[in-house]
């Protein structure tokens, strides 16, 4: 069930258990030697340290209220200590402020329930009304003290995690943790103040007050320290937040920069416009043939649109020569792969990318550039850019040459296979291509722009995918 559909129960559920605990609990009374007196000091212990709470969170609070009501039930049984542990109920549902009465129901629900299942524990252990030994009374109550916090906190955090958004491991690990040793040196100071009693009377009692101001303090102290913490880490997660957010938005300029170069270098040379999308759409295309991962096919998508983004370095009497390269401009030319490395590494949401696009001219026999990397020492991601970007060119209209045909290039691409590139993608981009020829030619052409496009609007979101 959800916690919509139970909620409704819990409370009222809470409320009834403790009504049938008073019920049950309250037979004893008339089968005991009663001290009134005692009993009133006791109540007035309860009361007082009822009205000085130390509070855990917006619905709940906890005193040391309950060691009176140890000592009742270890001197005068069940009875007793659920008449003195409604005084602490009642007491409760005006502090710090009148509470509605429905949660001060629930609040002596949770009091009744824990009362008398602590006195219970207390009896079936071995401890007797009146106590008797002094070490058999001291562990009993040590037992019957453990219950009281398990049965208490539980049912707190219950309600407190069925109407927020929290877990109910958050709730009990933030605010009751650490508290289990608290509750039982308060429970000892219960019991001691039962047998302080049995010996000294009211003096004895007076005399164990002080301890309880003691445990009362340990709360307090305990809690002024959690909600330090707690404060100090919410003050470093929006700091954080904060400063994932200023990034996200510098790395988002980057890209939106690197992009606009890309639109500089169509623009610079009109040979090669729209060559980063058409290698974009095969490359994407290559990718899912091969079944790469979600995150390397945005890797793919990115460093397609990015790979030739170092041209923008390169002398435009180079860039747009029409005849071939002399030895010197060769060297020139290489040099994009190194211009885009350094144009990239300034983004460190393109960390991913940036191995990529500088191995897009690598060849699989090692006679690539600039690094010579040979087979699989060059990024999968770049094999397949560069059977894409191989194809794009040679089916393109350059200032030095006229297209290659589509089956030219396919032929072209399998005689270098196992040279230049990779022979498993090229046989993957040519069942590529098989597939795509089965669509209408006119219907190629939009989907180059459609994934440029798409990329260009998205980029930092894929950068993002990228990186994660």
């Amino acid at each position: 069930m959800t916690k919509a559909r139970i909620a409704p129960f819990y409370i009222p559920a809470v409320i009834g258990l403790g009504a049938i605990a008073l019920v049950v609990g309250s037979q004893d009374i008339g089968s005991r030697d009663i001290d009134p007196v005692m009993v009133l000091v006791l109540a007035g212990l309860a009361g007082i340290a009822q009205r000085l709470p130390v509070f855990l969170f917006k619905s709940s609070a906890v005193s040391v209220a309950f060691a009176a009501t140890i000592a009742s039930y270890v001197l005068y049984g069940t009875g007793v200590a659920l008449g003195v542990n409604l005084v602490s109920a009642a007491v409760n549902a005006f502090t710090p402020k009148r509470k509605p009465l429905r949660k001060s129901l629930f609040n002596a629900g949770v009091l009744t329930v824990s009362a008398f299942l602590a006195s219970t524990t207390y009896q079936v252990v071995g401890g007797q009304v009146p106590p008797g030994n002094i070490a058999a009374t001291i562990a009993a109550v040590a037992v019957s003290g453990l219950v009281y916090f398990l049965v208490n906190s539980a049912i707190v955090a219950g309600v407190v995690t069925l109407t927020s958004h929290t877990t109910f491991t958050q709730v009990y690990k933030e605010n009751y943790s650490w508290m289990i040793v608290n509750y039982l040196a308060t429970a000892t100071n219960g019991a001691a103040l039962a047998l302080a009693y049995q010996s000294l009377e009211l003096f004895g009692t007076f005399t164990f007050v002080l301890p309880l101001g003691v445990a009362w303090y340990s709360f307090k102290l305990y809690m002024v320290k959690s909600t330090e913490v707690r404060h100090r880490n919410d003050e470093l997660q929006t700091l954080n937040e904060a400063l994932e957010a200023t990034n996200t938005r510098l790395a988002q300029s980057h890209i939106s920069v690197i992009g606009a170069l890309v639109g500089a270098l169509d623009a610079k040379d009109h040979y090669t416009h729209g060559h980063s999308a058409a290698t974009m759409f095969h490359a994407v295309g290559l990718a899912r043939k091969l079944a790469l991962t979600e995150e390397e096919i945005a890797a793919v998508q990115l460093a397609a649109l990015f790979h030739d983004i170092g041209k923008i370095g390169i002398p435009e009497e180079i860039l747009c020569k029409a005849g071939p390269l002399t030895d010197e401009e060769w060297v020139e030319m290489k040099r994009h792969t190194l211009i885009g490395e350094a144009l990239l590494s300034q983004v460190p949401m393109l960390e991913r990318v940036r191995p990529i696009v500088v191995a897009h001219h690598e060849r699989w026999d090692g006679n690539g550039y600039p690094n010579r990397l040979r087979g699989d020492e060059i990024p999968r991601a770049a094999q397949v850019i560069t059977v894409a970007d191989s194809f794009q060119a040679m089916t393109s209209t350059r200032s030095y040459r006229k297209a290659m045909s589509h089956p030219a290039a396919i032929a072209e691409l399998r005689r270098c296979a196992g040279t230049q590139f990779n022979p498993a993608v090229v046989d993957a981009f040519i069942e590529f291509l098989e597939e795509e020829s089965a669509s209408k030619a006119e219907r190629r052409a939009p989907a180059h722009e459609r994934e440029h496009a798409l990329a260009s609007e998205h980029v930092a979101e894929t950068a993002t995918r990228v990186i994660h």
